[in-house]
């Protein structure tokens, strides 16, 4: 893949991290097409110049036509629940992401496109305080499973031909997704953060703007096969996380949940990602792609993330 890529077909356009994308490659020139599966959702992309197309994950025949049209394909798209994310809810997002990787690795294969697969740092699972590198193999923990199997099968398509590339992503924040259910929206309704466990795993962090960057860098700048892990330089253990944000937040404190408790409110999987320890380095990202977070700690980032999201009001319990 060289750096004359112009047209980019987009999978889940409207969510939080494919939309980031999308915003990114427009911002460059790039032609989007973004697949999603409801267009009033993705409105502002529309109006930036992105060109929507509906599509099903479980119906390949929805996107299946768009490869041929386009130069590449970013894979971001993802089954979404509300509520508790039990093991039942993850087995149909695995397969969901299983027939539309499959699909899409297949098309781009015969097609001769490029294909960036948006991973996730719990494909690792629990490495406690250890660094974690791209050689390191997937163990996965529960929100992590469909990102391993995923790269499992395009790592099996690679003797055939398939050019494609994978990111594994810290947790991401910025204004919404994750960072807003988890974090900002429970502190505006009870004024405190929490976590969690103890809060001694460690977290490796991205800014949702610094993932996009690194998904258009690697379109053209990765070679084909490579995995990148995309995080910031200063993983923190999540309670520290945790209090950086109840203070961006303006929030009196941070305060951790039993594991228990977490999990009837959150879901085992969930809690047991949550308490994961993932501390990822990006030299790779660095040395092979000349990509560098612009928010190279949480520290400088989250603050003004939150400035983003914050409503006009200030949040309850604010000191």
């Amino acid at each position: 893949m060289t750096g004359r890529t112009r047209h980019v077909l987009v999978t889940g356009a409207s969510g939080y991290v494919g939309g980031a994308v999308a915003r990114a490659l427009l911002a460059q020139g790039h032609r989007v097409t973004g697949l999603v599966r409801d267009p009033g959702r993705a409105v502002d992309l529309a109006s930036a110049g992105a060109s929507l197309r509906t599509g099903d994950m479980l119906r390949p025949e929805t996107y299946v036509p768009l490869v041929k049209e386009a130069d590449a394909v970013v894979h971001a798209a993802q089954l979404r629940f509300d509520g508790r994310l039990t093991r039942a809810r993850i087995r149909r997002i695995r397969e969901a992401d299983r027939v539309m990787t499959d699909a899409l690795a297949q098309s781009c294969l015969r097609d001769g496109k490029r294909l960036v697969y948006a991973s996730g740092g719990w494909i690792y699972g629990d490495r406690g305080r250890s660094w974690i590198d791209e050689r390191q193999p997937h163990h996965p923990a529960p929100l992590g499973t469909w990102h391993a199997a995923g790269v499992a099968r395009l790592r099996a398509l690679a003797g055939h031909g398939l050019d494609y590339t994978v990111l594994h992503a810290g947790f991401v924040y910025g204004p919404g997704g994750h960072f807003a259910q988890a974090f900002a929206d429970p502190a505006a309704a009870s004024g405190r953060v929490r976590y969690p466990g103890d809060g001694a795993n460690y977290w490796s962090c991205v800014h949702l703007d610094d993932l996009a960057a690194a998904h258009t860098a690697a379109l053209t700048g990765a070679p084909s096969g490579a995995e990148y892990n995309v995080c910031d330089d200063e993983p923190l253990p999540l309670a520290e996380f945790a209090r950086q944000a109840a203070r961006a937040l303006g929030v009196r404190k941070a305060g951790a949940v039993p594991r228990a408790a977490a999990a009837l409110a959150l879901g085992t999987p969930v809690t047991a990602s949550l308490t994961t320890s993932y501390r990822m380095s990006n030299s790779r990202a660095r040395e092979e792609l000349g990509w560098r977070p612009a928010h190279a700690t949480v520290a400088e980032g989250l603050p003004a993330a939150v400035a983003a999201m914050r409503p006009t009001a200030p949040l309850a319990g604010a000191a």
